[in-house]
């Protein structure tokens, strides 16, 4: 249904219900089955009542009342069996109701774990984030990159977070960010991206922050492929030789000190085999924009740049350019 509507905004707002509101209607389902489920054994032993059930209708109603412990008193079970048994359903609406009380928190802090660490994701530019400026971002005078292998032991501690919570709640995979231009794969992506840069070009880049984040970056999307049945993307368009030239030329522009652009090539396309496939299969899954936009640019800039995911379109590098 996403697919079809036009209007970037619409679409949004309609996906962005689709996380919540298919929680909802599990929910709904699920008590719905078990009042009807009970209803049906109050109709099946109708005669034990001091009045006995005169409609599956009441019988029904018998069910609700006693899921949702309202308790009228109209309708009294004769026996001690069913006496017992209605204690049992009284328990079982309990426990549903226990179990959404404690569920329904957890998945709000979850949730709001995530979306804080992407609402800090800023190139300090009013354009579309991409690896390189990010990285870019991060350096000190003098090519100083303290900072920059602090940003990536967050997302590291990020990755591990949502690794932990999004394998134990998978339906938040599915819960879209309040703010356009933001989705948690490709705001994953850009940072992955950064540190793949970082690791394959960077003399000891692979030994350090940037590698941490990288390993948690290929866990935390290969679990979740696994927790849900999502494979990866075996056609990935890879990054090409002259468009990591370019890249390469920015690192040096940036303070960094690469190796030789072919050597860290190869590194490169090494470390990115092993996310991009799983990165691109869930961008698909989730109708997810190809790219991420910094605090200004998300609501003023994108309008223009937006590009939906859309097969016949054909490849996009979105987050890898």
């Amino acid at each position: 249904m996403a697919v079809r509507v036009r209007s970037e905004r619409r679409r949004d707002r309609l996906l962005a219900h689709y996380g919540p509101g298919s929680f909802l209607g599990l929910l709904l389902v699920w008590t719905g089955g078990e009042i009807l489920g009970w209803g049906l054994i109050w109709w099946g032993v109708r005669e034990g009542f001091t009045t006995p059930i005169a409609s599956l209708a009441d019988a029904l109603y018998y069910s609700g009342v006693v899921y949702f412990s309202i308790g009228f008193g109209d309708i009294l079970p004769a026996t001690g069996g069913l006496r017992l048994l209605t204690v049992i359903e009284g328990l079982s609406g309990l426990g549903t109701l226990g179990l959404v009380i404690g569920f329904i928190p957890s998945l709000a802090s979850a949730y709001s774990a995530r979306e804080r660490q992407l609402l800090l994701l800023d190139d300090l530019t009013d354009r579309r984030i991409t690896p390189i400026s990010l990285a870019r971002a991060y350096v000190g005078p003098d090519g100083d990159t303290e900072r920059l292998e602090a940003f990536f032991d967050e997302w590291s501690a990020w990755c591990a977070e949502v690794y932990d919570s999004h394998t134990s709640y998978p339906m938040l995979m599915w819960w879209r960010s309040k703010h356009r231009g933001h989705s948690w794969i490709t705001g994953l992506g850009v940072v992955t991206d950064a540190a793949i840069a970082y690791a394959g070009a960077v003399e000891d880049g692979d030994r350090g922050a940037a590698m941490r984040l990288h390993r948690q970056a290929v866990r935390l999307v290969g679990g979740l492929s696994e927790r849900v049945g999502i494979r990866p993307d075996p056609d990935v368009t890879e990054l090409t030789r002259e468009g990591w030239a370019v890249g390469h030329a920015s690192m040096v522009e940036s303070g960094f000190e690469p190796l030789d652009v072919d050597d860290a090539y190869e590194r490169v396309l090494a470390l990115r085999r092993q996310f991009h496939p799983y990165m691109e299969a869930f961008i698909d899954e989730l109708l997810a924009p190809r790219g991420f936009w910094g605090v200004t640019s998300a609501e003023h800039l994108a309008e223009a740049e937006f590009v939906v995911a859309d097969p016949d379109d054909g490849p996009d590098v979105g987050v890898t350019t």
